[in-house]
């Protein structure tokens, strides 16, 4: 597989804090690369680099080849990169429809024919709230209200999509039917990098695993690799039995439930 987005050497200081260090990654047409680490690890600056929101203080992304633009975020949306966001924020006084027709406004989906109400409406049903289409975000779920961000994202047209803790918060039954639902975003030619709290669910859908603690990557590696890697245990996914000392790690079973 070819790389599709590519940060070369990427760094972003805010004064003497180095929020992300020399960070350099690969995403691949189709792929899940997951995106782990402990609070204040850079995650979340790295994808407003990536996104193009946030410049970088040293290096570079590409998408296709071409840099990635660091001054207005709706710039790399129409490059074919997106973003949702940790913390949901729709339109509040628009419908759910209205809301995703916002996102194909400021998009460039091509190879639909469809005006842009049918493509919102292909777009809504695909996600699982075509029947809500009239409501306000208001009057929907957490699971709802993130379902509609990703809506929004997608009707962008990204040929890749960052997404930003959207299992994180969901009860179980909630969570896998998230855990399906990027699945089947892969599966329509969408590339994905997600930041997940979720272990079970980074695990599960991942391709490959990055982690960073404290602005720098740690290890690089398949989901069971990183999951068993001594740094990644320590500065993450591990923790001390009062008992009997051994260090907890996701099962291959929560992986594979996933």
């Amino acid at each position: 597989m070819s790389a599709l987005l590519v940060g070369e050497s990427v760094c972003k200081y805010f004064g003497g804090l180095k929020a992300v260090d020399d960070v350099s990654f690969e995403l691949a047409e189709g792929e899940i690369l997951g995106l782990i680490g402990p609070n204040g690890a850079g995650k979340t600056t790295l994808f407003s680099v990536a996104a193009g929101s946030v410049p970088a203080t040293h290096g570079r992304v590409l998408l296709d080849g071409k840099p990635v633009n660091g001054k207005a975020g709706y710039r790399s949306v129409h490059q074919g990169i997106c973003r949702t966001h940790q913390i949901v924020r729709p339109f509040a006084r628009l419908s759910v429809l209205d809301n995703v027709l916002v996102g194909h406004h400021y998009g460039s989906p091509e190879g639909s024919h469809s005006s842009p109400r049918d493509r919102a409406m292909e777009i809504l049903d695909f996600i699982g709230l075509a029947e809500r289409a009239n409501q306000l975000p208001g009057e929907l779920t957490l699971a709802g209200r993130k379902r509609l961000e990703v809506a929004r994202a997608l009707a962008t047209g990204p040929r890749v999509l960052l997404l930003d803790e959207v299992v994180a918060g969901l009860n179980p039954v909630e969570g896998k039917r998230f855990v399906d639902l990027i699945r089947q975003i892969r599966e329509r030619g969408t590339s994905i990098i997600m930041i997940e709290h979720v272990m079970h669910a980074v695990m599960g859908l991942s391709d490959r695993i990055m982690v960073l603690d404290h602005g720098r990557l740690i290890a690089e590696g398949n989901p069971q690799d990183v999951a068993h890697d001594p740094q990644v245990i320590e500065a993450y996914l591990g923790r001390e039995d009062d008992e009997d000392g051994e260090t907890v790690t996701p099962s291959a079973e929560e992986r594979h439930d996933a």
